[in-house]
């Protein structure tokens, strides 16, 4: 019973052991021209939203590891006219759309630079990616529309900065890279032999926006060596 106690006890400090961040951010992104057998290939870069959740365990003053998601639009505009089975798409100042919704959810791990209370971090990321089109008809303005379903390898790498301007809250900005690799169930457009649908892009994007800091980090006394939980 009183080791029971004891853990008990103890769950509150060993919940809260370490320092979390929780950050949400928006911006813009751009990405590269799809590859493999993506027929519409845009040659303009289209400047397409952003947004970014992350959540993050502090390791001390050096590492944190966690789960970011970003969420963001893929497209392209083209000065190349494409025929889709006798109708000429393309030059005409309308999108491309690969994904209206693209996820990229990866496991991050970034190394932290300190410059006074503030910090400097970056990092690497590796996980999976899908690609939403949930409509069925054009929009107005989409030449091209892919379809809906695509899944795969996502990774890249982060770099940003991070001011805190109290306790609990910082201010934060990234530039991120994330490379993807999509495949589809369905067919590839305007493709013989027919196959399915399979590209990569690589995703930039630049965001902004807000962490909150929760939990302690644990450090040690240098008299004692006693371990103690710190703000």
């Amino acid at each position: 019973m009183k080791k029971l106690a004891t853990i008990l006890a103890l769950l509150p400090t060993l919940a809260f052991g370490q320092q979390y961040e929780l950050g949400l951010s928006a911006g813009v992104s751009i990405n590269s021209k799809p590859t493999n057998n993506m027929y519409f290939k845009g040659d303009v870069i289209t400047p397409n939203y952003a947004a970014d959740v992350t959540l993050l365990r502090n390791f001390g003053d050096d590492f944190q590891i966690g789960i970011d998601i970003h969420e963001m639009e893929l497209s392209r505009r083209s000065h190349i006219v494409y025929d889709d089975y006798g109708h000429l798409i393309g030059a005409d100042n309308k999108k491309f759309v690969y994904a209206k919704f693209a996820s990229s959810i990866c496991i991050v791990l970034n190394k932290k630079i300190y410059l006074d209370d503030n910090y400097f971090y970056g990092g690497i990321a590796m996980g999976g990616a899908i690609a939403r089109n949930n409509s069925h008809k054009l929009s107005g303005d989409a030449a091209y529309e892919a379809p809906d379903g695509g899944y795969g390898l996502s990774m890249g790498i982060q770099v940003g900065y991070v001011y805190n301007f109290c306790q609990r809250f910082a201010l934060c900005g990234e530039l991120a890279s994330r490379y993807m690799d999509l495949d589809y169930d369905a067919h590839a457009p305007i493709t013989l032999p027919a196959t399915n649908l399979h590209y990569r892009m690589i995703a930039y994007s630049a965001t902004i926006g807000f962490r909150y800091r929760f939990g302690y980090n644990r450090k040690l006394d240098a008299t004692t060596g006693e371990s103690l939980l710190v703000k």
